[in-house]
């Protein structure tokens, strides 16, 4: 089986619009599901995209970057991009699984998960099956289904597979980048967790460092570091942001907002939503009329 699936701000001080927390995110391209029970070669050829091999049963033989390997079963090979890659079977009974991704970086900038001259005998591990077998049997559901929403669900379990790969790849052969830009990641999705979590409230600088587990003078630093802004603006334009989603897409009355949103009367909650967007909630919340 093979799937396949080809606002006003500070001038000092800028929060994004929108969350990011994965800065680094695989984008599902295929699934090849193959037994082979014949001799034959799959003749040399060079990766684009990242792919990963999953040995079910039998024996996996393959030339990789020149070098012979041979993978029993449950043991899992990533292929890189660049990568040159020869498929070699013996005749025996073998079923392997093979799944394609791309791997998207926000900052637009790519990024390898091995260092660099990572020798290809480091880029193969045996791993729990029940980790992995289970992900890629739900993507290949996921491909008879073939609705919309398919390709979604696809993708939120590959990004699953892609980081329980992470976990067992050993520290030492990770890049750089990508360790930094992955805790960067973990980092901002912590915070705005956190965040969304505690909207409805006030929240004191030293309560959302405690809660992420570092001193306000480590939080201030990477807020600023990763985001150009302090906690307390990053916390003010998420509530904000809430209150221009609520004010737009619910029948609540302004006040009902500012107060779901923790602001002690009105005129504060008005006065930090014109701040943040330049114009008052009540001129969000006010229908245009239909033309005459």
């Amino acid at each position: 089986m093979i799937v396949n699936r080809s606002s006003t701000k500070s001038e000092t001080e800028t929060v994004p619009a929108v969350a990011r927390p994965s800065a680094i995110r695989p984008v599902f391209a295929r699934m090849a599901i193959a037994e082979m029970t014949k001799p034959g070669v799959v003749s040399r050829h060079q990766h684009l995209g990242y792919e990963v091999i999953f040995v079910d049963q039998g024996l996996y033989r393959c030339r990789h970057n020149e070098t012979d390997l041979t993978l029993g079963r449950n043991e899992l090979l990533i292929v890189k991009p660049g990568d040159w890659h020869t498929d070699i079977f013996n005749g025996k009974y073998l079923r392997y699984l093979g799944l394609g991704f791309n791997l998207h970086v926000v900052s637009g900038m790519p990024v390898s998960i091995f260092r660099d001259n990572t020798p290809v005998a480091r880029q193969h591990f045996i791993v729990n099956r029940a980790d992995f077998l289970p992900l890629i049997e739900k993507i290949g559901q996921e491909a008879r289904i073939g609705d919309f929403v398919a390709v979604h669900i696809q993708d939120a379990i590959v990004l699953e597979f892609f980081y329980r790969m992470v976990r067992v790849i050993p520290s030492d052969i990770l890049s750089d980048c990508f360790v930094a830009t992955s805790r960067e990641a973990s980092f901002l999705a912590r915070i705005y967790s956190v965040i969304n979590e505690r909207l409805t409230r006030k929240l004191r600088v030293d309560e959302l460092a405690s809660a992420l587990g570092v001193s306000e003078s480590s939080l201030a630093h990477k807020c600023q570091a990763m985001l150009h802004c302090s906690p307390a603006r990053l916390f003010q334009q998420v509530k904000m942001d809430r209150a221009m989603q609520m004010l737009k897409s619910t029948d609540m009355l302004v006040k009902e907002v500012g107060a779901y949103l923790g602001f002690d009367n009105p005129f504060q909650f008005s006065r930090a939503f014109k701040k943040a967007f330049g114009k008052s909630p009540s001129a969000v919340k006010e229908k245009p009329q239909p033309a005459v």
